[in-house]
């Protein structure tokens, strides 16, 4: 129930809000399409799809906040656009208590999720952090 919830706000907050920068990946997205051909009130809205379900995954607000780039500009989330317009995002995650000397986010969570064009979603990974490859 407090999963639907809180897709359900996150998806009434995202229909009211703007975006103007262009979607961007982190990593080279998967198409050869420049990202101006990307939609990027879908890029808003499946950012805001990913946190909401990693958030409902691990436990709510008070237990888990995605890394910063899941809340700022589109600009800034890590996502991977494929050919067929799905969206992978990938992204840290950490308990609010958990934070270092100077307050910075101490990140134990890595989560995955793949959005698609119908909106439909897929968590494809939700642990703690792997690895980094080179």
């Amino acid at each position: 129930m407090r999963y639907w919830l809180v897709l359900a706000l996150a998806l009434g907050l995202v229909s009211l809000s703007q975006t103007s920068t262009p979607a961007q990946s982190s990593a080279t997205p998967a198409s050869s399409s420049p990202q101006g051909d990307v939609d990027r009130l879908f890029v808003l809205r499946g950012r805001n799809i990913a946190r909401a379900a990693a958030e409902a995954a691990n436990g709510g607000l008070e237990n888990y906040m995605a890394e910063p780039a899941m809340h700022g500009p589109t600009a800034n989330a890590p996502v991977v656009i494929s050919e067929d317009g799905s969206l992978l995002f990938t992204f840290k995650g950490f308990r609010p208590e958990d934070r270092d000397i100077n307050g910075d986010p101490t990140f134990s969570f890595e989560t995955e999720v793949l959005v698609n064009p119908d909106r439909t979603f897929a968590i494809l990974y939700n642990g703690p952090l792997r690895p980094v490859t080179p």
